[in-house]
């Protein structure tokens, strides 16, 4: 689980490189994240970023929602 010094973190990066917001939802039973566009940049991005986190991104069908999992 990331923390939320995390969130805010990969918030503000994707707003920075990308221009799209990252909205998340802290619900039960796992909180979620979800973008208002996607492409391969950004998932590869938020991936990366989760790595370094010993996490991995498992994402939506339309790549617009995601959860972070172990990695």
């Amino acid at each position: 689980m990331l923390s939320l010094s995390d969130v805010a973190l990969l918030k503000s990066e994707l707003r920075s490189k990308y221009n799209v917001e990252l909205h998340y939802h802290d619900v039960c039973p796992k909180p979620y994240f979800e973008l208002e566009r996607a492409d391969g940049k950004i998932t590869q991005s938020i991936a990366e970023f989760l790595a370094e986190k010993n996490q991995k991104p498992s994402f939506s069908d339309d790549g617009l929602r995601f959860t972070a999992e172990r990695g």
